[in-house]
């Protein structure tokens, strides 16, 4: 069962029951925007510099998705070989913000 919470002016689903988003949700859009059309802070590429996902600053509502000790980053969702490669690095998908995706990574690189 999805639910929805309205958060800094964008939503973000929540699966009930795990910290998890809709995998299969299609993005809403074809082309990269910056973290900030989404309402996001970005403070570093991740996990490398020219890389397309970001660390990105946690508000109060992240941090609600993201466990003590974890990071929080996101991925345009439109990137799905970005998505992939966190996903098989371990980062868990804990919900959409516009055009971006977010993970909660234990360890990151």
């Amino acid at each position: 069962m999805k639910t929805m919470k309205a958060i800094c002016g964008f939503s973000l689903f929540v699966l009930t029951g795990c910290l998890g988003a809709d995998p299969n949700a299609q993005p809403t859009t074809r082309e990269y925007t910056q973290p900030d059309v989404s309402k996001l802070t970005a403070l570093r590429p991740y996990p490398k510099d020219n890389d397309v996902c970001q660390v990105i600053q946690k508000t109060d509502e992240i941090r609600n998705l993201v466990a003590e000790g974890q990071t929080a980053i996101a991925c345009p969702k439109h990137e799905s070989g970005a998505i992939r490669d966190r996903r098989n690095e371990g980062a868990r998908i804990v919900g959409h913000a516009k055009h971006w995706t977010f993970f909660a990574v234990t360890n990151p690189l």
